[in-house]
């Protein structure tokens, strides 16, 4: 059977790997490891399993036990890749499904691990939407100024404390209500040489790792707590997360639509109802809020030389959420043939603003 690619029939960014049955969570973090035998991968679900795989690869355990010491659900291991050997590549190879990747790095290595990372995250800026990672990392130092785009830091001193920002992340169900928060203040289980896996900071120290956009354990009313809860260039990390999922099921539950052959306006009120009914479960997740108005200038797109209004300044957003088709009558006889829907615009109102984006992953 001939292998053709979805996108000449429906435009909207869908990869080929991508499945249509949408789900609410992305349990999985992806950590490349030096240790174990090339091409192979395991998914570990319990630090128990770690030991049994992993139980002579110090370094790769210890990534593990702060991975599930802190709750995270699954990691999927790659054996016999170094993170000098990591690629851009790779990353890309990757399944959407898989948004979260990191790499175990010696503590001797642990500031050429950090700019190994942060040149990948640097060579995938231009990713958007489904195709998105965050890459996480951890660093001993806080002078690095630079804003980088899904780069996520944790300072410490602790092997693998990256990955407790992972286990943070792949416990989040965005089709359950109440279930995103920002990850400032979560605690957390860091043990190493320090008491409780907490930092020895003064004021002025903690103020720039913060403001620099690094993460940093801290002991506060008796307990180890995350402070920053932003990636590298001031974004709040589950704000960015779930952005990346929301994609990613709108993706899906549209995939699961236009497969069904849908025609005419009866199909755009289709597509308009099943995009409505996504954004539901970001809003009683608590990712989308209620209380924001669009106070930009009026938005307005231009599509086959017809300009069509979307959205105008001070339209406040009570639902989260505002969805925009264009008309069936915005397409030229060529898009007709290539089977295109007309262009989606979707405007969300996330805990720090209000974005829009279109359904086909290009950022207006």
């Amino acid at each position: 059977m001939s292998d053709i690619n979805i996108k000449n029939f429906v435009d909207i960014n869908i990869q080929r790997h991508i499945t249509s049955s949408a789900t609410g969570t992305r349990d999985t973090v992806v950590l490349f490891t030096p240790d174990g035998t090339a091409s192979t991968t395991r998914l570990i679900e319990s630090y128990k399993d770690a030991v049994t795989y992993y139980e002579d690869d110090a370094n790769t355990l210890a990534y593990l036990k702060v991975f599930f010491d802190n709750g995270g659900v699954k990691c999927l291991v790659i054996e016999g890749v170094a993170y000098t050997a990591l690629t851009k590549t790779l990353i890309d190879e990757l399944e959407n499904k898989y948004v979260l990747v990191a790499a175990v790095v010696a503590t001797a290595d642990v500031e050429l691990g950090y700019a190994k990372m942060k040149a990948l995250a640097i060579a995938r800026e231009t990713e958007y939407g489904i195709d998105e990672k965050l890459l996480l990392t951890r660093s001993y130092v806080y002078t690095d100024e630079d804003l980088v785009k899904d780069l996520v830091v944790k300072y410490s001193n602790v092997l693998g404390a990256e990955m407790s920002i992972a286990a943070y992340l792949t416990r989040i169900d965005v089709y359950k209500q109440n279930t995103v928060f920002d990850y400032m203040f979560t605690s957390e289980i860091l043990t190493d040489t320090t008491p409780y896996g907490a930092e020895t900071l003064t004021d002025d120290t903690y103020q720039t790792i913060i403001e620099r956009n690094y993460n940093v354990d801290i002991r506060l009313a008796g307990k180890t707590l995350n402070m920053g809860g932003d990636c590298k260039n001031g974004e709040d990390i589950t704000n960015t997360f779930v952005n990346i999922v929301l994609h990613q099921t709108l993706t899906d539950r549209l995939l699961d639509l236009l497969v069904s052959k849908i025609k005419n306006n009866t199909g755009l009120a289709q597509i308009y109802t099943t995009i409505a009914q996504e954004l539901e479960y970001y809003r009683t997740s608590g990712y989308l809020t209620t209380d924001k108005m669009w106070t930009k200038d009026d938005l307005n797109i231009v599509y086959n030389g017809v300009t069509y209004g979307i959205i105008k300044k001070g339209t406040a957003l009570p639902s989260g959420y505002l969805v925009r088709i264009l008309p069936l009558s915005s397409l030229t006889e060529q898009d007709k043939l290539d089977r295109k829907t007309p262009p989606i615009y979707v405007i969300i109102a996330d805990q720090f603003g209000i974005r829009a984006i279109t359904v086909n992953g290009e950022v207006i």
